[in-house]
């Protein structure tokens, strides 16, 4: 910024040169009506919307600007794929680097300090469970029955659909205890269109809808679901009861690949809960994909810094934390699965005094 771009900058922030601007403004002739819009005469609003159309133009080349971006992020993609593929084979263990891949730039070669902890270690445990306690509005989708599993998490990958502007989240597990996948995928749809009808909402791509996969749970492994027991007084018996189980939602990450399905009608999306849960959802898709993703090393040694205050919307921890909780206790009620069993039928005699 030159110093007669600063000069121009104060200028227009003083107090003065604002008053005598609304003072300026206050001298045209142009009336406002009752409803806050321009009261012009019908030849000049013609030429006004003239130049609406012209900015409806400027709007669609605008998105064609972020297509065209967009085919830019899946050539580099490609790029990318050879780099972060030798991440994972460091982080699995699959492969050793060489020395001088071990030396940062500006250090001296053999200048680490020697270690004598276990070296039979292989790989970087941990490394992706790491990045989860490390980033917020991630730890706070993880529970304590999801580190087990987020143990054997060896990568997260970004792919993309041809002829979309979509993308998919690829998450690799090593084989474990708790499913048969391998790969978990959450699918991401979004558009570049602006709406002639209204122009002024294109802010740019924005998601549309997310898609998850279905997770082949090994017997009695799913820690998305719990089973809770309670008695249940017997119609028509003389102080019998019985013991039925419920299997209800159970708070979990893994509930991500099983988002809620976004409504065909936008009419329908009056359920503040629905409508909150949905813009978490999206936000945390593109969080992996733009941040977690191409910087995960920075997230496993805390050196990106506060990641909450690094959120683009700016929300607070409260809010973070609200906005992220898939299953939470206040939506319980639509998180009953329809598997409602008698398990055991237990008759038990009134005790009179």
């Amino acid at each position: 910024m030159t110093s007669e771009d600063i000069a121009n900058l104060n200028a227009i922030q003083d107090p003065n040169t604002l008053a005598a601007l609304q003072d300026k403004l206050g001298q045209m002739n142009i009336k406002r009506a009752e409803s806050d819009t321009l009261d012009l005469p019908v030849s000049i609003m013609k030429r006004v919307n003239a130049i609406k159309n012209i900015q409806l133009q400027t709007t669609k080349l605008e998105a064609e600007l972020y297509k065209e971006v967009h085919r830019l992020e899946i050539e580099y993609a490609k790029k990318y794929a050879s780099l972060y593929t030798r991440r994972m084979q460091i982080v699995t263990g699959e492969v050793e680097p060489a020395e001088a891949e071990c030396v940062m730039p500006g250090e001296e070669e053999n200048a680490t300090p020697q270690d004598n902890r276990e070296e039979s270690l292989k790989g970087i445990p941990g490394f992706w469970l790491t990045i989860f306690r490390h980033t917020a509005i991630l730890s706070d989708m993880c529970m304590p029955h999801d580190e087990p599993i987020l143990q054997s998490l060896q990568d997260i990958r970004v792919s993309f659909p041809e002829n979309t502007m979509g993308f998919v989240l690829e998450f690799v597990f090593a084989e474990n205890e708790f499913f048969e996948d391998r790969v978990l995928t959450k699918t991401y749809e979004m558009k570049s269109e602006p709406d002639d009808q209204d122009p002024m909402s294109f802010d740019g791509p924005e998601i549309v809808g997310s898609t998850g996969c279905t997770i082949n749970w090994k017997k009695g492994k799913n820690v998305t679901e719990k089973v809770v027991k309670k008695k249940q007084r017997m119609r028509g018996g003389k102080g019998q009861t019985r013991i039925i189980s419920k299997t209800i939602k159970e708070d979990s990450f893994f509930n991500f690949f099983s988002p809620p399905q976004m409504p065909e009608d936008d009419d329908d999306l009056e359920d503040e809960e629905l409508e909150a849960i949905l813009t978490a959802d999206f936000e945390i898709g593109q969080y992996i994909r733009e941040r977690i993703v191409p910087k995960a090393v920075w997230y496993f040694t805390n050196e990106i810094g506060d990641l909450e205050s690094d959120l683009d919307d700016g929300e607070t921890d409260e809010d973070a934390s609200s906005s992220s909780d898939y299953g939470a206790d206040d939506i319980i009620n639509d998180n009953v699965v329809a598997n409602e069993t008698v398990t055991d039928v237990q008759k038990e005699e009134c005790k009179q005094q």
